[in-house]
């Protein structure tokens, strides 16, 4: 259960997480408990899920995902899925 994003924007090809992932809060989870957040690359920009289990963790992690994503674009489209 949680709230899952799209955070859409052109991505250009050879885009990668690698760097990003450095900057994104840990979101390890207690054994048997959900992750604060995951989120994947798509074709067509972040897919993010926030698991409802760590708001600020959460929010932190979105924050870095949409800067990522206008460090690219001067704009972007979030919607809730």
């Amino acid at each position: 259960m949680g709230i899952e994003y799209k955070i859409r924007f052109p991505v250009p090809q050879g885009f990668g997480t690698e760097q990003l992932q450095h900057r994104l809060p840990a979101s390890e989870a207690a054994p048997g408990r959900m992750p604060a957040y995951d989120f994947a690359l798509e074709a067509d920009g972040f897919y993010f899920i926030d698991h409802l289990g760590d708001a600020s963790t959460a929010a932190l992690a979105m924050r870095v995902l949409i800067d990522a994503a206008l460090s690219i674009t001067p704009s972007v489209q979030i919607s809730e899925l």
